[in-house]
């Protein structure tokens, strides 16, 4: 097994961790552009337009309001405004929306947790594949000092390589989050305005 172990090649475990450092880079921004930039939080004055729609009745202006909005939230309200007549129960289609959201602010992030998770272990096989060539360096004595140094090398740069992927990646994660667990609570409260508002109406049908 050591034999085997040590004919793996010292740049093959660099280049899986390069690639997963690629992977990890590119739904960090993806991710940061659609957390960050686009869902930005909800707006107050927005919110509470939506609601004096709701509350005027004007169900056609506050569809047209949702759907102009960005925010996950306004989505969700946006179903319920339209379900609103029809046999389904609203809490329903009001449940079946969050979850639809919420795996799309969810996207690609247990990705990023799970390279967060690997980055390191990878590292570690590193350590483990340059230890098991620096030892067996000592079994042929005409080439031992270059081959225990090649090992040790090869066992730092590794372990260097999968913390600096795995530091950032998991930060990043938390950080995206949090940010979608904030994201999911305005998007409860505004659901549970809509709905407050929508029972008001007695047109509309309800179970």
């Amino acid at each position: 097994m050591s034999t085997l172990i040590a004919g793996i090649p010292g740049w093959f475990i660099p280049v899986i961790i390069l690639i997963v450092s690629v992977l990890a880079l590119t739904i960090i921004l993806e991710r940061g552009w659609t957390l960050l930039k686009k869902f930005d939080l909800i707006n107050t004055e927005k919110e509470r337009e939506l609601v004096l729609y709701l509350r005027n009745k004007d169900y056609d202006t506050a569809a047209s309001f949702c759907r102009s909005q960005i925010h996950p939230a306004y989505k969700v309200a946006l179903a319920m405004i339209e379900a609103r007549n029809s046999e389904i129960d609203i809490k329903a289609i009001s449940d079946e929306e969050i979850l639809n959201q919420l795996n799309m602010m969810e996207k690609y992030l247990p990705t990023l947790g799970t390279i967060s998770t690997i980055a390191p272990l990878l590292g570690l096989l590193g350590t483990v594949t340059g230890m098991i060539k620096s030892f067996r360096a000592f079994e042929d004595t005409g080439s031992r000092s270059a081959q225990l140094m090649g090992g040790i090398d090869e066992a730092l740069i590794t372990t260097a390589l999968g913390l600096i992927v795995a530091i950032p990646a998991l930060i990043m994660y938390n950080y995206y989050i949090r940010r979608v667990n904030t994201l999911t609570e305005e998007t409860n409260i505004l659901v549970q305005m809509v709905q407050e508002e929508l029972k008001k109406d007695s047109r509309i049908i309800r179970k």
